[in-house]
């Protein structure tokens, strides 16, 4: 008697998780279903559907958050509105320090501002200004004085 509980409490806590693991799936494949449809609203030009189809998404999955986000401020940047598209490509950036769409597209709104030095700053990571700085030339000249 005791086995045959030990057997049905086992059967139910693997259909349990197979339930859950497949419910999980389906979730996915709505969000991306729902992210598709938002990229193509957005390309059309109807940001209200595109806004909706991407928060549905964010709401079923956070797998995709930062594509759909960078999205976002993309559909903001075509409506002019680019404090919006800011917050967006910077939320991008939390999730993404590295995601360089969302730091060209920083660049260029910055670049449309009176004070283009906070461009600067996208712009160098863009072309890796760091990496061509003469660092080893001025180490090099330092280690001589020294000597």
């Amino acid at each position: 008697m005791r086995i045959g509980k030990i057997f049905l409490l086992s059967l139910f806590s693997v259909l349990f998780v197979n339930f859950v693991y497949a419910e999980g799936i389906a979730s996915r494949q709505e969000a991306v279903n729902y992210y598709n449809e938002g990229v193509r609203a957005q390309k059309k030009g109807d940001f209200d559907k595109a806004f909706k189809e991407y928060q549905m998404s964010l709401i079923l999955s956070t797998e995709y958050s930062k594509f759909i986000l960078h999205n976002k401020g993309v559909m903001f940047m075509q409506q002019g509105n680019l404090a919006q598209a800011v917050q967006n490509f910077q939320e991008v950036l939390k999730l993404d320090p590295n995601y360089m769409p969302a730091k060209i597209n920083l660049g260029l709104i910055y670049d449309t501002q009176p004070d283009k030095c906070k461009a600067l700053e996208y712009w160098a990571d863009l072309f890796n200004l760091e990496n061509l700085k003469p660092k080893d030339f001025v180490l090099e000249g330092e280690k001589k004085a020294a000597q």
